[in-house]
């Protein structure tokens, strides 16, 4: 059998066709390729552990006001570290909060630490389940004593979950809400 009889395309002519194919091609693709999406959520999406890490937070604020920080932290248990290592609990003057855990504590020991509210000064990178157990068992290990009645700080937050988890549509929102809340007020904002 003779290869020049079968039905082979000659290579000049296969590359010129798929010169010719990847012009149109790249001709209907645009300049840039557009940027794959990083996660299929929508930027203002604010997920329900970011609202109780932040109902923790200013609730967790607010009990160190009221009851001192010697006696909400020695309440907390072992995760209060947590919060130590990563700059969410820092001595009220500022800087690092140097606690010998291994040496143990006196009552007092804790006194004069409050919370970093400002989460771009917290340790870069942060694991924050660690945060979210250290504020976990600081609410589950205090109360809140400061509006009508007294309850334990987790019922705090449960309370204002059940009533705000989907109400708002920004970080913004919830914040100010939380504030609110915290205050013993309507968590409206």
């Amino acid at each position: 059998m003779n290869p020049h009889h079968g039905h082979t395309v000659p290579a000049p002519a296969l590359s010129a066709l798929a010169l010719a194919a990847g012009l149109v091609l790249s001709g209907c693709s645009t300049s840039e390729p557009e940027p794959e999406p990083t996660s299929g959520l929508p930027e203002d999406y604010v997920s329900v552990q970011w609202i109780e890490r932040e109902i923790r937070l200013y609730t967790l604020d607010r009990m160190i006001d009221e009851a001192g920080s010697d006696e909400v932290l020695v309440n907390m248990g072992g995760t209060r570290e947590h919060l130590f290592d990563h700059g969410v609990i820092v001595p009220e003057g500022g800087g690092d909060a140097d606690v010998e855990w291994d040496a143990g504590y006196e009552d007092g020991d804790l006194e004069g630490f409050v919370v970093e509210l400002d989460k771009d000064a917290w340790e870069n990178d942060i694991p924050l389940f660690e945060v979210d157990s250290g504020l976990g068992n600081a609410m589950y290990h205090n109360e809140v004593t400061w509006c009508d009645e007294t309850v334990s700080g987790e019922d705090f937050v449960k309370a204002y979950k059940e009533q705000y988890e989907e109400a708002f549509d920004s970080q913004e929102e919830y914040t100010a809400s939380v504030v609110d809340y915290v205050d013993c007020g309507t968590g409206e904002p």
